[in-house]
């Protein structure tokens, strides 16, 4: 088996967040954690900065190029980049994780991540890129064609990548998020019916929809509020607002902004129910997390929702209707439910199905 294989851990130490891809690309270092030390001695860490988790001591490179912005041009600076720190590491294999920083190697094998194809159906986003950034996502999609495999992290992107892309369904493994509720979960509902709204607010997550579901149940039920907890721009806050404006639900609706995963935990705790809106995704953690945390939630009906949450969630038609009736008597969370949650996106089962993928493709 050759020597080794260079994981960017980018995402994880910046440029992504606390959540999303640095989300995913911390569960990966996690689970190889649990892999014993002969595998774990396979693997070796490529990050930006040098800062590494102590896992990969001895196993490291690093590439100051990275730390440009990818969509600042840093990507065209990437593929030598990248290039140089796997002979460093004496590589044979890539996991490519950085959907913004596509690689063009060669003498080199590449496993590349695929997150969702959102951008591919939603053209006003890909019209509302920079020309420059609409060429690296080209790259990318074209890096996610010539990868040696791709790590998908769900059916539902799976799918889409074979469908939209045309590529052999056999190249594809599904290796999911490592989602991992709180040792200790405390519900305290809040008196009057509280709903968390938890991601972007990208039009593909439909919070309008949300704020319109919100002033359907209030005029039913005479009470309700909505908080939306995640990074958005002032446009998108300002619109909402108006949105909410209009509706009559302006005071009953917040908004958060980015928040720590201590205020998420409390935040998820007092809240009715959470919802989930998204007309298209690639995963849905938001739902995972809330229904690990004892939450109701009530999601669109779409490929990914009935992946993730299925039954053990309310799934409905994509409108204000719908959702509000959901909203009126939100399905309650059964422990057998969170245990078997627990158990598929486990640390030990994201180790178990990331080597499985670098075991074929070291060869």
């Amino acid at each position: 088996m050759p020597q080794h294989l260079l994981l960017d851990i980018g995402p994880s130490v910046g440029g992504h967040g606390a959540r999303g891809i640095g989300r995913y690309v911390r569960g990966l270092t996690d689970a190889i954690g649990q892999w014993s030390a002969e595998r774990q001695e396979i693997v070796w860490a490529l990050s930006p900065t040098g800062d590494t988790p102590p896992l990969f001591a001895g196993r490291s490179v690093s590439a100051s190029l990275l730390t440009i912005r990818p969509l600042d041009l840093g990507w065209i600076l990437g593929s030598p980049a990248i290039g140089r720190a796997v002979k460093r590491a004496g590589a044979t294999v890539f996991h490519a994780t950085d959907p913004h920083r596509p690689s063009r190697l060669r003498g080199v094998r590449q496993i590349v991540t695929a997150y969702d194809l959102i951008p591919l159906h939603e053209p006003g986003m890909l019209d509302s890129w920079q020309p420059h950034h609409r060429h690296a996502y080209r790259v990318y999609l074209d890096q996610l064609r010539h990868a040696d495999a791709i790590v998908a992290i769900s059916t539902t992107t799976a799918d889409d990548v074979s469908e939209q892309l045309g590529i052999d369904p056999a190249r594809i493994s599904i290796v999911y998020p490592v989602v991992q509720a709180p040792a200790a979960i405390e519900r305290a509902p809040a008196a009057e019916p509280a709903f968390l709204f938890v991601g972007a607010l990208d039009s593909h997550k439909q919070p309008g929809l949300a704020v319109a579901a919100l002033a359907e149940f209030r005029r039913v039920q005479g009470a309700g509020t909505l908080r939306f907890i995640g990074p958005s721009g002032p446009e998108s806050r300002a619109r909402l607002k108006h949105l909410a404006g209009v509706a009559g639900v302006a005071d009953q609706v917040a908004f958060l902004g980015r928040v720590s995963d201590g205020e998420l935990d409390s935040e998820f705790a007092a809240a009715t129910a959470l919802l989930c809106t998204s007309r298209i995704e690639g995963f849905g953690l938001p739902g995972v997390e809330a229904l690990l945390r004892g939450v109701p939630v009530i999601a669109v009906d779409t490929p990914a929702a009935r992946e993730t949450v299925g039954s053990a969630a309310t799934l409905v038609e994509s409108s204000a209707e719908a959702i509000a009736g959901a909203m009126a008597a939100p399905l309650p969370v059964a422990d057998v439910t969170r245990q078997a949650l627990t158990e598929r996106f486990s640390l030990q089962a994201t180790a178990d199905t990331l080597w499985a993928v670098y075991e074929r493709s070291l060869g």
